[in-house]
Order: structure tokens, then sequence, then C-alpha cells
């Protein structure tokens, strides 16, 4: 228990009840510590658009259940701490740190409608296991065998566009009310008149609020296809003519990951008979346009003038 008499700014009112045990807790002198500032997550960029990537694979295993396959590809330069003879070997794997489900907004007349989304992020682990030259003559080499550790962030966004009749997404509301109140006016009405109206100095409120549920997040299988090239590699000074060193690495990734979606009510997921862009999916198509309808009525009123 936390002697707040001793901190300053603290709410001082008083609790109208105030258990036994707590009573009994021996008071902590010292005041409580300042939180330490927040530091955003190295994994994720502070701002960026993030890609949009289609899924190779939607497919319903269960009546919760949702199946996505989606391929990511990633590109990064890696600088190696002291120059590399070759590489040994890189030991890869893929960390998930972030999998958020976004329900489309419900349909509105005269709005598009947007398609659900899938934000997906997280790193890949990569152990690099090279050789460093530490002495060389014009036929030999010796070295020692190296060891870096390295996260490579990816990121995307998955468009779930096909799945459909997905539970919607309640929103909280707050609405008021009034009451009727009478009271009699100043001179200058008649008496047999009164001031009707709503209560200035009440105020009576009703709250709604629902608890959303999203879907659990479960990875299942992850691919990674990679290349990696040398971009300052150098001939070895004193060495074998065909050895050189370097420290710089591009690698370019193809990650392939399959996990399944869990939803907390039953889905039904099913292609698309149109383009995301047709106008069969699109809230505008039944929009009244008043300059179209005047335009059509002139137009049918000149054809009747004309026969």
């Amino acid at each position: 228990m936390i002697d707040y008499n001793h901190c300053p700014h603290q709410w001082t009112q008083s609790v109208p009840f105030i258990p036994a045990w707590v009573q009994e807790m021996p008071k902590t002198p010292c005041c409580p510590q300042t939180p330490r500032p927040v530091t955003p997550n190295p994994i994720f960029p502070t701002n960026a658009a993030l890609p949009t990537c289609t899924p190779l694979e939607l497919k319903k295993t269960g009546p919760r259940t949702v199946l996505i396959t989606v391929s990511i590809p990633a590109e990064s330069i890696i600088t190696l701490p002291s120059k590399a003879l070759e590489i040994k070997t890189i030991r890869k794997n893929l960390k998930l740190t972030q999998c958020r489900f976004f329900n489309s907004p419900p349909p509105l007349r005269c709005i598009p409608q947007d398609t659900p989304k899938l934000f997906l992020g997280g790193y890949v682990r990569k152990n690099v296991q090279y050789s460093e030259p530490i002495r060389q003559t014009a036929t030999t080499v010796e070295s020692s065998l190296k060891d870096f550790v390295i996260d490579v962030p990816y990121s995307c966004v998955i468009d779930l566009g096909r799945i459909r009749a997905i539970a919607p997404t309640l929103f909280s509301e707050q609405q008021e009310y009034e009451f009727s109140s009478t009271a009699p006016l100043p001179s200058g009405f008649s008496t047999k008149d009164k001031l009707i109206s709503g209560d200035l100095t009440e105020l009576n409120v009703v709250s709604h609020q629902f608890m959303n549920s999203l879907p659990s997040c479960e990875l299942i299988f992850s691919q990674i296809n990679e290349m990696d090239d040398a971009l300052d590699r150098v001939p070895m000074t004193g060495g074998p003519f065909e050895e050189g060193v370097f420290r710089t690495v591009q690698e370019k990734m193809v990650i392939l990951i399959q996990l399944e979606l869990t939803f907390p009510a039953e889905i039904n997921p099913q292609p698309a008979p149109h383009p995301p862009n047709d106008h069969h999916h699109s809230n505008t198509g039944n929009c009244h346009n008043p300059f179209f309808s005047m335009t059509l009525k002139v137009l049918r009123a000149f054809i009747k003038i004309k026969i």
C-alpha cells in the first residue's frame, strides 16, 4: 500500500469504504515511480503506407475458420560486423508479431463498400554464419567462423474481399432524452399561457456498449525463398587471385505464409462473382441523381413533341 500523503498532485477524495485487509497493510513511504517513455516497435515503421497483398488461397475449413495463404516479397541490405570471405549458412526463423483483423464498416446508401483487411507483420530472424579471413598466402587462406544475428522486418495488408457474411461490427452509442416542463411566463403574456419546453438543467442519457470479439490467428506454415548477393566484394590483397572479401549483402526474400483465422461467429466466404470495381458491388448505382432525372424528363418531353 502506497502512502499518497507525501506525493504531490494526487486525488484526495476519500473512499466510502476501505477493507480491513487494506488498512492492515504497511504503507510505502515513497511515491509510485514514473513509467518509462514508450519506445516505438522497431519492427514497424513509424509512418508508412503498407502494401496490399492479394491472398493466393482463401479457403473455408470449418464453420468459423478460414485458411489464408499469402506471398510477401521483402528486400533488405545487411552489413556484416567484419569482412567475410564467404557465407557458410543462413538459418532463418519466421516470427509473426501482428495479425490484426479489420472488419469493413456496415454498408450505407450511396457510399462505396470497403472490404475486410488483415494487417500482417513480423520479422525473419536470420543467423548468418560466415568465414572471416585471418591470414593468407598466394595459394591459401586461413579464416575463423563468425556468427551474426539480425531481424529483417516484413509487413503486409491482406485484402479479404472474398469473405462474405461476416458478423457485423456492433457500435456503441449514446442517446439523450428530455422531459417536458411547464413554467409561468413573465409579465406581458396572457395569464392563460405557459412556457412549455424541455428542461435545460437536466441531462438524461442512455448508453449502449457492445464488446466485439476479434478472430484468433494461428500460424500454420511458412516458407522463405531467399537470394543473397554481395555488393562490395573486392579482391583479397596478397591472397589467391580468385578470392575476395565483402561486408554488405543484399537479400531478396519471398515469404510464403499460411495461417488460419477463427471467427467468433459462423462465416460464409464465397468467390466474388464480379470484379471489386464493378457496379454490382457499389452502393452508388441506386443513388438518386437530380441532374440525371431532370435531363431524362426533358428528353422524354422533347420526344413526345416531335412525335
